[in-house]
């Protein structure tokens, strides 16, 4: 339910000079943006503007899913919905045909073609580092000496790197066969 907005070219203004606050942002109506773009194409949205209360400046790219791509995303908040008992509203379903990301990295460090990527690597690094913190309990830590914590450390990281070469080689094996 994130809100994106864009600056407003026309503010209203007191008689002292200020801007009347609810006039300076234009929120921009994301329905009317998925509908203006053909499945699969990209755009990104100029000068924008994020969140309720305070507006912070971000990039944000928008793509519109294919029908398929859509479709399965459909699908697939069809069963959330069975199974935790809960509804999407109708504007929720029709917005699941795009994907929106939003970054403060520059165009000349992250093209617009290439944040899919970025997030999907962002991604793939947060669901390993959850599974380290699940797994070797990396996040729990006695007040200890920094010499002391160091060696835990390292013998965490070892413990990691050990599991993770023999996953890789048992993933190996079984593809083989």
């Amino acid at each position: 339910n994130t809100r994106i907005y864009q600056k407003n070219p026309n503010p209203d203004y007191f008689q002292d000079g200020r801007i009347k606050k609810g006039t300076e942002y234009i929120q921009i109506d994301m329905e009317t943006l998925m509908n203006s773009l053909q499945p699969g194409q990209t755009c990104e949205i100029a000068d924008a503007y994020v969140g309720m209360i305070d507006k912070v400046p971000a990039r944000v790219i928008v793509h519109r899913l294919t029908k398929q791509q859509q479709q399965k995303r459909l699908q697939d908040q069809a069963v959330r919905e069975k199974k935790k008992g809960m509804k999407y509203s109708p504007r929720s379903k029709r917005l699941s045909g795009i994907n929106v990301y939003m970054t403060n990295t520059s165009t000349d460090i992250v093209p617009m073609e290439q944040v899919h990527d970025w997030y999907s690597l962002r991604w793939q690094i947060e669901i390993l580092f959850k599974t380290w913190k699940s797994f070797f309990q990396i996040h729990h830590c006695k007040k200890i000496k920094p010499e002391r914590l160091e060696c835990h450390l390292y013998g965490q990281l070892i413990a990691i790197l050990l599991c993770s070469s023999i996953m890789f080689q048992m993933r190996q094996l079984l593809l083989m066969k």
